[in-house]
């Protein structure tokens, strides 16, 4: 009787150790690659920049899960929505 209370016990904790491995493993990105890929995010902004014809004015920015928004301010509708599409296309990758 206590040997089966004893082996019930240690199954019982053996497939609790077993399901505390299967956690997933989240990988961070060093300053290096977060650097790398702002810089990369960057130039393509400028080629952007560099294409539009109209002076346009665009805020960058990143959140903590390194997803990117972004404002863009100026005086002409359809550069405005030409250069957010743009943007929408080459930040989504």
């Amino acid at each position: 009787m206590l040997f089966k209370r004893y082996s019930v016990v240690c199954i019982i904790f053996i497939f609790f150790l077993v399901g505390c491995e299967k956690t997933k493993d989240i990988n961070y990105l060093t300053k290096e690659q977060e650097k790398k890929i702002q810089e990369k995010y960057e130039k393509q902004i400028e080629e952007l920049k560099k294409n539009i014809k109209t002076d346009i004015k665009i805020k960058l920015k990143r959140d903590g899960k390194g997803n990117y928004t972004w404002e863009i301010q100026g005086k002409d509708v359809n550069e405005v929505l030409r250069a957010n599409e743009i943007l929408r296309k080459r930040l989504s990758d």
